[in-house]
């Protein structure tokens, strides 16, 4: 049963003589000396340890075996559980709740109505603003500091000089590294890990499980989810979502939405830029991205391999495959298979491929390694180009062309179904009608039309 302790009535006759006020008339005094504890004498262990200018509420419930230090302040209403120790220059204000089994540090103070749980340790120099609710086996290390209104779960490890805002919500089994800020309204789901010296703006949410790595900086009304490296930079309103596996140093701008599964990864300096959109991608190797680009592969996986630049405005869907050493410019889009046909081939890209501004890759489309595609070229359905292939600006190609390893000319035109051999050149403004061939090595001078089945023939061997 916990026990009530008061001030002897000599001390308080005491009071009223001399004109003494016990701490401005909040607590009345009690201490080692003078303390009139009703334990009864069988029992002297469980009887409350008092130091030196220890101020205890006449209010304030003390339960078995407790003790509390010199120059501790306990105001009114406050309950404190058995086996608890209170060291040297705390204050508990009103209406605390001290679990048992708890340690409270040295110089710390716990607000109003604050309600700790059993077996915590609070240690040295730790604020506990009024209001907030700590379950159990909670430790908060030295110089900690909890807003108002605060929901810290059970087993939550809290390292030194870390400052947890008002209204904030951490949940069982999370981890803060040392130094970090938690603005006002997070939410920290369970399990989760913060590395040392991460910054978490306001009305952030971290789902469960995810680990943050040190040095990270995320803006407010953001979600994450996932495994993130160390200096991650993360802008307001943006959403991380589906449990990827982050590199070290990743940027990620503004309104930025990602939408994987598990098994995405994506690798150091990875940057993502204002409003990108990304869904179910598997992601190998850098990545940097501009404003409003949208990859997706709800058709499939899309694999985006390393090196790869993505310009702004772009647009990615279906199942694509972007290998390594790509660049693609502002404005373009790649478009996966429509689904209209089950042998519909997959949209690929292949290595050290360059897609300039405004370009339009139609669904179906493979380039071969080092293909170029012009700003403001247009290639149409099915079609596939060879290594080393090379469309100039305003080109069009027309479906299911075949351009092996060939150089199109600016504004070159190509029908569709046009058969181009390896090395072949057309110069600017050649229009080549439907189904012709233009055999290896051949060379169609500017400006020149080649008529619909027409050949080509190379130079002589």
């Amino acid at each position: 049963m916990a026990t009530t302790t008061r001030a002897a009535s000599s001390s308080r006759t005491r009071k009223r003589d001399t004109g003494e006020q016990g701490n401005g008339g909040e607590f009345a005094a009690v201490t080692r000396a003078d303390a009139d504890v009703p334990i009864p004498a069988a029992h002297p262990a469980d009887r409350p340890v008092l130091g030196e200018d220890a101020h205890v509420a006449t209010s304030a419930h003390l339960g078995d075996n407790v003790s509390i230090g010199d120059r501790v302040q306990i105001g009114e209403d406050v309950t404190i559980g058995s086996h608890v120790a209170v060291g040297p220059g705390a204050m508990i204000r009103d209406g605390a709740t001290i679990g048992a089994g708890t340690s409270i540090g040295v110089d710390t103070t716990i607000g109003e109505r604050v309600n700790v749980g059993e077996d915590s340790i609070i240690r040295e120099g730790v604020t506990i603003q009024n209001g907030s609710v700590l379950g159990g086996g909670v430790c908060l290390d030295e110089d900690v500091s909890i807003g108002k209104g605060a929901r810290i779960g059970r087993g939550v490890r809290v390292e030194p000089s870390t400052r947890i805002g008002a209204d904030v919500n951490v949940e069982d089994g999370t981890q803060i590294g040392e130094s970090s800020v938690l603005e006002d309204r997070t939410i920290i789901r369970r399990s989760t890990r913060l590395g040392d010296a991460v910054s978490i703006g306001k009305s952030t949410e971290i789902h469960a499980e995810s680990s943050i790595g040190n040095g990270s900086r995320i803006g407010s009304r953001t979600r994450l989810e996932g495994s993130f490296g160390d200096e991650l930079e993360v802008g307001t309103r943006t959403r991380l979502l589906g449990g990827s596996t982050w590199g070290d140093n990743v940027q990620i701008g503004d309104g930025v939405k990602v939408e994987t599964d598990a098994h995405s990864r994506f690798a150091d300096d990875t940057q993502l830029g204002v409003k990108t959109s990304i869904t179910s991608a598997v992601v190998n190797g850098e990545l940097s991205t501009g404003d409003g680009v949208t990859i997706q592969g709800r058709a499939g996986n899309s694999d985006l391999h390393g090196t790869i630049t993505i310009g702004a405005d772009s647009r990615l869907d279906g199942a694509i495959t972007l290998q390594d050493g790509i660049e693609i410019g502002e404005s373009v889009q790649i478009h996966g298979p429509s689904g209209a046909h089950p042998d519909e081939v997959v949209t690929q890209i292949d290595g050290h491929c360059e897609v300039l501004d405004h370009a339009i890759v139609r669904s179906g489309t493979k380039m071969g390694e080092r293909t170029m595609i012009g700003s403001a070229a247009e290639v149409g359905h099915c079609v596939i180009t060879g290594a080393g292939s090379v469309i100039g600006d305003g080109a069009t190609v027309g479906n299911f062309s075949v351009i092996n390893g060939s150089v199109l000319g600016d504004s070159a035109t190509v029908g569709c179904g046009v058969e181009m051999g390896y090395g072949a050149e057309l110069g600017e403004r050649v229009v080549v009608e439907e189904n012709a061939v233009i055999e290896q090595y051949a060379r169609v001078e500017a400006g020149r039309l080649v008529p619909r089945g027409a050949v080509v023939p190379g130079p002589p061997v």
